[in-house]
């Protein structure tokens, strides 16, 4: 079957002959013992250092991998998925449907980049992720002499920096850009955690490098916040009629306040001026009326713990530390009337762009990436390729249907269920936002359906693998926010791993506490009830960990981080560990069979029921929901029910559409035509254009700003590697002696002014005394005499704060320069983001006067970064000529 497939794709054939070569390999690997195979990998390292040419080593290597996996894993890396990993080698985007191993796959080209011993990142789009993967994958990695490392939210710098130093290393995409912001605000090299970028891996790359890339990502801290005026604003909503004092324009998530509304805010205000730059109002009002008007409770938040969360719209996941910015975040804690935060003022930014094209070497993995091609090699240079799947795609994707009403769709989507679900089939429903998710749960209660909820709610999220697990299951229906990244396949008949997981947690945590108020009598009786515990040796090894000390003093989530773990512990370390694998498996045994059964069951009703709710802004987030059945071969069946006004068509359908289709629909009787599908698909592709736009927008500014930004790091990471800063402190102060004496020579006279200014900056150190008699000195010395009688009274003064700072021991000196020179960049860099931020929104009217917005951006832009060298010398010298240990 696979070489039929690949016979269908010619870039595929253009790999065959390497494919014939790494299979080559493998009945000589199979007879050669794990040190043998280590030594040949070490060999390739070796190899590497003489030649630095990964090319000749990748069929070995690939080899080897594919070995280590088998031996470790069980897994043997399919041909198409050894076509996945060249492509990610050649630096491309291997589009692989869901369930055809994209997580084994990233094992071959991260072995082989981790020959160079440089580093490699594999991206995540969250935690839980970069956890499962890196324990699991992390056997094939040790099998052939490679590190891993993982980072997790909570890790201190120490963790981070040594997680970092592996070979192959596994991080979310939010944890890896923030630690590369804060590492470039270190004032010690002791403080950065990364090394410089090699090979990158990204998983879910569209979601990561398009749905995340919408806003930059920003490091700040917390400014004066006028809580007053947020709540005060907040209330004024309530005196203000829409179309009246105010339009919303929803297509560009905008405010547009009218005349009237203006008069009206300043009568209720008693203020002459909204737009006062003294005291101004209007940005307090604006905020206050998106809060209202555009942002939603279980839409695009939730209250959480008295504060607001905002959830994330491509992936249904909370995103607990991030905040809106401007503003909008404290206007919707005002709104809600929850505690109002801080705002807070940027230190540091960067887009996702940008970012990820500082790896010198980018690759990525995706279930929907052809959509989105375009952008991928316009913007990342990426091309995306198509990996066919291991087994033919069965999958029934049927015609959408489209309702008159919201009531009309969400009534049939239940009736739908209630027909469905009557036969055993499993469903999968997928919705846009919490609030819808919670209201289709009402609708099916009314039927007396039972379900299972998965959206942001943190009662939901922390069962959430177990939730998609037994999606798959006989009779389940499943709601859920999105499935972009969630990481868990869906297995017909039930997760056979989750059960076993479940089922043996209750019987360990019950023998423990038991055991621990020494009522074991209690817990033998109960454990007779379960009939299929018929093996003496499972009963005597489940109760030999009654003497088990350590065992015994395990924590509920302990015991269960243990049981999710087990499938990768290949060497057991302590008998606990040995008893419950042993356990593990005898339940799998005899939960085996009956799985088999109800997997065939469900494949004969016509595997999982994908029920779409509502058209998403972008195709490949349907492609995501569609994908979720019909994995690896398995039958499966998707179906979208819409109505008129759905967002989507709503917004960017057309008014002919919607006359035309209002016209068609006499009665609750859905729609289903050609036009509908076409009108569909056309109002997707403008949202997603437009989105594209203002993508690359925000690239075609940042592009600005990065150029900025890396001569800005640049400068930064030189002087924390400097030893000394001596020749920058003499640089800087002859510097700006010699620009003050060009002006004062310029203006041919000299000037009171300038001096004052020379005084100021210099202070006492400098006999300017002589310097009085402007008339006098001009007859007694010329430009040149004054700038050597300047230098040497700099240099002078430089050596005695040298000296008076040495007395407090060696190094004090040059780490007290280094910290002001750095102190002083971050200060200023940070003051030259928040004036690029007003240019950019100030350049944007000059559209209006036929001038190119984005060309006099970059002409301001960059007259506001040649000032900044300047700030910098005269704030350094300030400092410097005025520091002091006490």
């Amino acid at each position: 079957m696979q070489k039929k497939l690949l016979k269908t794709n010619s870039f595929i054939n253009n790999y065959q002959r390497v494919i014939n070569e790494i299979n080559s390999f493998e009945d000589d690997f199979k007879t050669l013992s794990t040190n043998e195979l280590r030594n040949r990998n070490i060999k390739l390292q070796k190899q590497y250092k003489k030649t630095s040419n990964l090319d000749s080593l990748l069929v070995e290597s690939f080899a080897l991998t594919k070995e280590a996996s088998l031996r470790t894993l069980g897994l043997k890396h399919f041909d198409v998925q050894l076509i996945g990993g060249l492509v990610l080698t050649d630096q491309k985007i291997a589009e692989m449907k869901t369930g055809e191993g994209k997580t084994l796959v990233a094992t071959l080209p991260a072995c082989l980049n981790a020959l160079t011993k440089k580093g490699v990142h594999i991206i995540t789009v969250n935690d839980y992720l970069a956890n499962r993967d890196q324990i699991s994958m992390s056997q094939v990695y040790r099998f052939l002499g490679f590190s891993t490392g993982l980072i997790q939210g909570e890790m201190s710098k120490l963790e981070r920096k040594k997680n970092y130093d592996f070979d192959i290393t596994y991080v979310t995409n939010y944890e890896v850009t923030f630690d590369f912001l804060r590492d470039n605000m270190a004032l010690n090299l002791n403080d950065v955690v990364l090394r410089p970028f090699n090979y990158c891996i990204i998983d879910e790359v569209d979601s990561i490098l398009i749905d995340e890339a919408q806003t930059p990502l920003i490091l700040s801290d917390t400014i004066k916040t006028p809580t007053d005026k947020y709540i005060i604003a907040s209330e004024i909503t309530d005196y203000l009629d829409l179309n009246i004092h105010y339009k919303v324009d929803e297509k560009n998530k905008n405010i547009i306040l009218t005349d009237t509304g203006s008069k009206q805010i300043e009568k209720i205000l008693r203020v002459p001026d909204l737009y006062n730059p003294r005291d101004p109002w209007i940005p307090y009002v604006i905020n206050a009326l998106k809060a209202n008007s555009l942002f939603f409770n279980n839409i695009h938040y939730i209250v959480q713990d008295n504060r607001i969360v905002i959830v994330d719209e491509f992936t249904g996941r909370i995103m607990a530390d991030r905040r809106w910015s401007d503003g909008l975040h404290q206007a919707v804690e005002a709104k809600e009337k929850v505690p109002i935060r801080k705002n807070t003022e940027t230190v540091a930014a960067i887009t996702y762009q940008n970012f990820f094209l500082l790896y010198p070497k980018l690759s990525g993995m995706t279930g929907t990436g052809k959509t989105a091609e375009i952008e991928f090699e316009k913007i990342y240079n990426l091309a995306v390729e198509e990996i066919p799947t291991a087994k033919p795609n069965i999958r029934k994707d049927l015609a959408d249907v489209i309702y008159k009403d919201q009531f009309s769709k969400w009534s049939s989507i239940a009736q739908a269920c209630y027909k469905i679900s009557s036969t055993g089939q499993p469903i999968l429903i997928g919705t846009t936002t919490v609030e819808k998710s919670e209201m289709l749960a009402q609708l099916l209660n009314e039927y007396k359906l039972s379900y299972q909820i998965l959206n942001a709610k943190p009662e939901n999220v922390r069962r959430e693998s177990e939730i998609i697990a037994q999606a798959g299951q006989k009779s389940a229906i499943t709601i859920a926010t999105n499935m972009a990244g969630r990481g868990t396949d869906i297995v017909l008949g039930g997760n056979l791993n989750f059960q076993v997981q479940k089922e043996l947690y209750d019987i360990l945590t019950l023998l423990r506490n038991y055991t621990l108020l020494k009522r074991i009598d209690i817990f033998r009786s109960g454990l007779k009830t379960r009939v299929y515990y018929k093996s003496q040796k499972f009963l005597s090894v489940l109760f030999s960990l009654l003497t088990d000390k350590p065992f015994l003093k395990l924590s509920d989530i302990a015991i269960l981080r243990l049981l999710r773990e087990n499938e990768n512990v290949i060497y057991p370390s302590t008998f606990y560990q040995y008893s419950i694998k042993f356990l593990i498996n005898e339940l799998i045994s005899d939960y085996k069979k009956h799985q088999k059964q109800e997997n065939k069951i469900v494949k004969n009703l016509g595997g999982l029921y994908i029920i779409g709710t509502e058209k998403n802004d972008s195709r490949r987030v349907d492609n995501q929901l569609r994908g979720r059945c019909g994995r690896q071969g398995d039958p499966g069946i998707s179906k979208f029910f819409l109505s008129l006004d759905d967002n989507l068509l709503r917004l960017f359908g057309g008014p002919k559409i919607q006359t035309f289709l209002q016209t068609q629909m006499i009665d609750d009787t859905p729609l289903e035509s050609a036009l509908l599908t076409k009108s569909l698909d056309s109002a997707q592709q403008k949202v997603e254009e437009r989105a594209y736009q203002q993508r690359k927008n925000l690239f075609d500014y940042d592009d600005i700003l990065n150029k900025q930004r890396n001569i800005v790091y640049f400068e930064r990471q030189a002087i924390l590697k400097a030893i000394s800063q001596k020749n920058n402190m003499v640089a800087y102060c002859e510097q700006i002696i010699t620009d003050i004496l060009h002006e004062l020579q310029s203006e041919k006279s000299m000037n009171t002014q300038t001096l004052k200014l020379l005084e100021n900056l210099l202070g006492e150190i400098l006999s300017i005394k002589y310097l009085k008699n402007l008339e006098l000195l001009t007859k007694q010395f010329n430009l040149s005499e004054l700038k050597i009688y300047l230098f040497n009274e700099f240099w002078l003064s430089y050596q005695l704060k040298i000296n008076e700072l040495t007395i407090y021991g060696n190094g004090i000196c040059e780490n007290i320069e280094r910290s002001i020179i750095l102190i002083n960049i971050d200060r200023i860099w940070r003051e030259h983001l928040q004036k690029m931020t007003l240019l950019r929104e100030a350049v944007g009217w000059r559209g209006y006067g036929q001038r190119n917005p984005l060309y006099e951006y970059k002409q301001d832009a960059f007259y506001m970064f040649e000032t900044r060298k300047e700030f910098l010398r005269h704030l350094v010298i300030y400092d410097l000529l005025r520091s002091s240990i006490l």
